[in-house]
């Protein structure tokens, strides 16, 4: 386990650092999951969340992006209030649902997300992430050394990326559009979406998308989007 822990310490960009974490969880039976970084005094299920996803299909990551499913979505919240780890099926019994919620599991059923568990990850100054794992099958069936990596590689990119963030890091100057679109990405919506959003193509987009990435020193959207609300570049 030392191992994975000197590996994860030794990288300094988030994007790689979730991308390590990705591979490991892969090797120890992980089918899907998702990284969840909620701003300071925000909801976990709130549009303003960063989520990293892997395995999920088109649809569902479709469905999640919206503002009013994902705000459905009670199981983050109630697997960070309990600070344990939790089935998603103990999740949606934890607490009496509201109608929406109730849509929001039928949802996940249809989509196949049955199996899966949710941890609390803790960092530095109050910086908390919720991140969501599926073995495809009852966690009852894993052997438990498989969910103890899941668990501890998770909380430890956790608080590396953590660590990354709170580096000194100047402010970039953005230009108007480069904040237009960080803005619609931080909201959670596709470049695709952002396109159609802002009336430019979807290759403007990446364009926009690959310099903003260079200014904040970043590789990928979740780790552009985590660094942009911690600067304060972005408000949603």
């Amino acid at each position: 386990m030392q191992r994975y822990f000197d590996q994860i310490d030794a990288l300094n960009d988030i994007g790689a650092v979730l991308g390590f974490a990705r591979d490991i969880f892969a090797e120890q039976g992980i089918v899907r999951m998702s990284y969840h970084v909620t701003p300071l005094f925000g909801e976990p299920n709130s549009i303003a969340t960063a989520v990293y996803a892997d395995g999920f299909t088109k649809e569902w990551l479709a469905c999640y992006d919206r503002e009013g499913f994902r705000s459905s979505d009670p199981i983050p919240g109630r697997v960070m209030a309990s600070g344990k780890m939790m089935t998603w099926q103990e999740a949606q019994q934890a607490a009496p649902n509201s109608a929406a919620n109730e849509a929001y599991f039928e949802a996940m059923h249809e989509h196949g997300l049955i199996h899966g568990f949710g941890i609390a990850l803790f960092g530095p100054g109050g910086r908390d992430a919720y991140a969501g794992f599926d073995f495809e099958k009852p966690v009852g069936e894993v052997a438990a050394d498989k969910i103890g990596t899941v668990r501890s590689v998770a909380q430890a990119g956790h608080q590396r990326i953590c660590m990354l963030l709170e580096q000194a890091t100047p402010t970039p100057a953005l230009s108007e559009r480069e904040i237009e679109v960080l803005t619609w990405a931080a909201r959670g919506k596709s470049q695709s979406t952002i396109a159609t959003i802002l009336d430019i193509s979807p290759d403007t987009v990446k364009t926009y998308s690959k310099r903003i990435y260079a200014k904040l020193d970043v590789t990928d959207r979740v780790g552009a989007v985590v660094k942009a609300l911690r600067l304060g570049l972005v408000k949603v």
